[in-house]
């Protein structure tokens, strides 16, 4: 992020303030509209998909905790480079 010198900082005025709290909760109220949230309760538990091999991700989580997981990085480097050549049509 660059800092922009050009525009002074100044401290906002008591009613630009007050301004800001009001729009900052209507905001949240928006939010919070009844039915709006989800939580992982109500997500469905199983994954009947088989997107995801769930002793795979378990046996690698093990390596992490155990700190035996070795990663190519030059690998994953070049597999992002041509996904991304992928995506612009290269």
């Amino acid at each position: 992020m660059k800092i922009d010198q050009t525009q002074p900082l100044t401290r906002p005025t008591q009613s630009e303030a007050a301004e800001q709290r009001k729009s900052a909760e209507s905001l949240e109220a928006a939010k919070t509209t009844a039915g709006s949230r989800t939580t992982l309760s109500q997500i469905p538990r199983g994954d009947e998909s088989g997107d995801i091999d769930t002793a795979r991700v378990n046996d690698i989580r093990q390596a992490i905790s155990e700190g035996r997981l070795e990663l190519d990085t030059s690998k994953i480097a070049d597999g992002l480079v041509q996904s991304v050549r992928n995506m612009l049509g290269e």
